[in-house]
């Protein structure tokens, strides 16, 4: 029995020590790799040789490492005619040059690797390595810094190119490399190393697709007026605008199949268009809307007649074809646009009561149109008048009082300047919203500065223009907007320089600098109440706007140019 149990207790403990060697166990290694590769200088290429010959430049580091995104990280200035071959062989990464190539004399060259080296297992990387050489006898050591935004948002752009060319004609931007260049990080900020004293032109880009070369009118450009001059006692801190050129205007396509009616369409917005009409007698409309100007008229000239049209460079002489006046008058109306409701319209007590028809009115009728009170059987006094701003539009204006109206429109009420007549009847009945439901809006417009004209809009909903004014050689504008819809409004303003109350784009080579715009947001309307805000139109234009982040704020802060307010409540 001893034996027995002996034996027992030894193959227990065997069992145990198959069964804890048998367990499953999670193998650990050491720390993560959390460092960058570092450089191996005495095995790689020297970096900041001068009379530097065109050579294989081999940088060997201290771990196996990958090249990503070389395309568009690894830069060099000044550029090259033909691209730099860049490849990983082991630890090094190898910078060959195009055996065509040819690198200019006496210049100082900057390879930025930007963050293309990282190592290969945990993705460490290099950041903003830079190799620099010199074919002269010195390295140049000067550089040039700045900030490059949208001339209509303010905001900084990104991966903007700012080249400086050692050329001053105007053509070098579309015909030869640049002699430096340097690209804008997420703030808009660049740095340009390297550079030699001289003067340069200076252009900035953003290019759909990289060349260095201003060849495609939907790139984005950017110019100094002036060149610089780059030596060891100037500040060469530069801001450049970028915009977009708006290209000549072109007529695209002219239809005059309709009595009264011309529809000319542009490739641009046509509003600074001159038209000269040949013809005598003749009482002419014109409504632009975006690309297309609408020409309405009352001409009896039934064979052709000549339109000139200036806009722009654009000169063009279009043939109009008359079109039978008679036969247009029998299969046309009249109308108004917005059918009658079965129920009752709310209006603003404050403003006039607009009737919109489907053509531009000639004359109307006052007798024929009528507006009765619930309380009273006899019409009430109106002020009728055709809207000067829009003359499809028949302002309606009375003293509304805290009641119902029922308005008539007659047959025969209105005449379109085409000679149609409206021949139906139109009824509604209006109910004027209470005052509180609505709110004041009163801006104070500080910061004008002396020889500028603004040119303001304050937008309803992001884009719904709400009313428009320009302002000028004034300490303190002062608007009071009364009966807003409540919501959020927006103010866009715009440097106008050539006053027509429009932004204008800049253009290269007539070298005009775009017209520069910026938005702010108002504090939102309530119902009932009175909103003051300050606007300095100079902060807004010089302050920095700042870059959208990931990581937002519970409340966002004040736009640039926008001042305390004071909110009222009414009553």
């Amino acid at each position: 029995m001893k034996n027995k149990f002996i034996s027992a207790c030894l193959l227990g403990m065997v069992l145990l020590v198959f069964y804890q060697c048998a367990q499953p166990g999670v193998l650990t290694g050491g720390a993560k790799d959390t460092k960058p590769p570092v450089l191996n200088t005495a095995e790689s290429t020297p970096n900041l040789q001068t009379n530097f010959n065109k050579q294989t430049i081999e940088l060997k580091f201290d771990e196996f490492i990958q090249l990503k995104k070389v395309s568009t990280e690894v830069i060099i200035s000044p550029p090259l005619t033909y691209s730099l071959k860049t490849r990983v062989k082991g630890k090094s990464v190898l910078v060959e040059f195009d055996e065509k190539e040819t690198l200019r004399p006496d210049a100082t060259y900057s390879i930025n690797f930007g963050e293309a080296i990282q190592d290969y297992t945990e993705g460490n990387k290099v950041e903003d390595f830079t190799f620099v050489f010199s074919t002269g006898d010195f390295l140049d050591s000067l550089s040039v810094t700045g900030m490059v935004t949208d001339a209509i948002s303010g905001k900084p752009v990104e991966k903007a190119i700012v080249m400086l060319y050692d050329v001053m004609e105007d053509s070098v931007v579309s015909k030869v490399l640049p002699f430096y260049f340097g690209r804008t990080d997420k703030a808009g900020t660049f740095k340009i190393n390297n550079v030699k004293s001289d003067t340069f032109k200076v252009v900035a880009l953003l290019e759909s697709f990289t060349n260095y070369k201003f060849d495609n009118s939907g790139e984005s450009i950017g110019f100094l007026e002036d060149p610089i001059i780059i030596n060891d006692s100037t500040s060469n801190e530069i801001s450049i605008s970028l915009f977009k050129e708006e290209g000549r205007n072109r007529l695209i396509k002219v239809d005059s199949s309709q009595y009264g009616q011309l529809k000319l369409i542009f490739s641009n917005d046509p509003k600074s268009a001159k038209l000269d009409y040949g013809i005598i007698d003749v009482e002419v409309y014109r409504e632009n809307i975006e690309d297309t100007l609408f020409v309405w008229h009352n001409t009896a000239v039934a064979d052709t007649w000549l339109l000139k049209v200036a806009v722009d460079s654009l000169r063009d002489t279009i043939v109009v074809r008359g079109v039978e006046r008679d036969s247009f008058l029998k299969k046309n109306k009249l109308l108004i646009v917005k059918k009658a409701s079965p129920t009752a319209i709310k209006i603003n007590p404050l403003k006039s009561l607009p009737i919109t028809f489907s053509s531009p009115l000639e004359n109307f009728d006052p007798s024929k149109i009528k507006l009765y009170s619930d309380s009273l059987n006899t019409a009430v006094p109106i002020e009728v008048m055709i809207d000067s701003l829009d003359r499809r539009k028949l302002s309606i204006r009375h003293p509304w009082a805290d009641t119902s109206y029922y308005f008539q429109i007659l047959p025969g009420a209105a005449t379109a300047l085409t000679g149609l007549v409206y021949a139906d009847t139109f009824t509604q009945i209006y109910e004027p919203s209470p005052r509180d439901v609505f709110g004041d809006l009163t801006l104070n417009i500080r910061g004008i500065q002396p020889g500028t004209t603004y040119f303001l809009e304050l937008l309803f909903k992001n884009d719904n223009l709400v009313e428009s004014f320009s302002v000028a050689n004034d300490t303190l504008v002062v608007k009071k907007i009364v009966a807003l819809p409540i919501g959020n409004y927006s103010l866009r303003v715009t440097k106008d320089r050539n006053k027509n109350g429009r932004r204008d784009s800049g253009n290269y080579y007539q070298k005009k600098q775009p017209e520069q715009q910026r938005i702010t947001t108002l504090e939102e309307l309530r119902a009932g109440w009175e909103v003051d805000t300050e606007i300095d139109l100079e902060k807004l234009f010089t302050a920095p706007v700042k870059v959208e982040t990931e990581e937002k704020s519970e409340r966002p802060g004040r736009p640039d140019g926008r001042g305390e307010r004071e909110r009222r409540g009414k009553g």
